[in-house]
């Protein structure tokens, strides 16, 4: 199977922490990194890192369940969803759009891994960051101060 952009820039991130751990030599690196710009199927970016140690990064704990204390409130929440990441971002965007502007968080600032919520006269903002995890899977961290209709919202997200 052909590979992808971002699965590219996976593999060229997971060299770099294994250079930075000290597993591989700066020239090595560079060298794998040029392999992996120009690979063109899985099977290549997997030969480039078959001998480097699966990641063991701490296990990523989704938030569960739904709020339920009224008002305004600080909130965190992580979902790692089955989808590459500019989906994610789209599906995020047409979902959580709506409840966000009808609560008074207009859409402040975007990028391609974050989109920033914000309230002028109060100065609350949502932060939303998305991080590509490989394999068709993404992290999506959320924080902010929102009131329960928000929160309840970005909890669902997913679902």
């Amino acid at each position: 199977m052909l590979a992808s952009d971002r699965e590219r820039e996976a593999t060229v991130l997971r060299l770099r922490a294994a250079h930075l751990e000290g597993r591989i030599e700066t020239e090595e690196f560079e060298e794998r990194v040029g392999r992996a710009e120009s690979a063109r199927t899985r099977a290549d970016l997997e030969a480039i890192e078959a001998d480097l140690p699966q990641r063991s990064g701490p296990a990523i704990r989704p938030t569960t369940g739904v709020p339920w204390f009224p008002g305004r409130r600080h909130f965190a929440e992580r979902k790692v969803l089955d989808a590459p990441l500019e989906a994610v971002r789209e599906a995020t965007l047409a979902f959580l759009l709506p409840p966000l502007e009808k609560n008074g968080y207009p859409l402040h600032e975007q990028s391609p891994d974050a989109l920033v919520f914000g309230q002028r006269f109060r100065g609350a903002r949502i932060m939303v960051r998305f991080r590509d995890l490989g394999d068709r899977r993404t992290l999506v961290l959320v924080h902010g101060t929102a009131p329960l209709a928000v929160r309840r919202a970005f909890a669902q997200l997913g679902d």
